[in-house]
């Protein structure tokens, strides 16, 4: 049985990783219908800005007990311990939008197949790497 504290966490996590999918998708639709860049520049764009916005998230507000106060530190910890969930969410995004037309056409698709498969990393990490709570030494 899941302890009522993780799943509020994974709960507040999950919000986290829509307003990411939020800013994720609205970035790539705008810069590849409106600007008219390739889908992979988009997301390479996109997902930059859409980490930011999570880590913001989940530091004051899922994991705000166990946030560092050095913001800079943790902000650099939490990209590099999400770097798997970021290659899971990437590369299954460019797979998808090289190799299959419906994808390559409506990359939304594939930002959303791409999420869903880097939140499992990404939780992990952001809890077991990033806000940890503090030893006791």
């Amino acid at each position: 049985m899941i302890p009522n504290k993780n799943i509020s966490e994974i709960v507040r996590f999950g919000i986290s990783g829509v307003a990411g999918f939020v800013v994720d998708t609205g970035i790539v639709v705008i810069f590849t219908r409106e600007l008219g860049l390739g889908p992979i520049v988009a997301q390479v764009i996109a997902f930059t800005v859409a980490v930011t916005v999570t880590w913001l998230i989940n530091r004051h507000w899922t994991f705000a007990e166990h946030a560092s106060e050095n913001w800079l530190h943790e902000w650099t910890r939490y990209v590099a311990a999400n770097s798997v969930g970021a290659v899971v969410n990437n590369g299954i995004y460019a797979i998808l939008v090289l190799t299959a037309v419906l994808f390559s056409k409506t990359p939304v698709l594939a930002v959303a197949a791409g999420s869903m498969a880097g939140m499992g990393f990404n939780f992990a990490s952001s809890k077991l790497m990033v806000f940890k709570p503090m030893r006791n030494t």
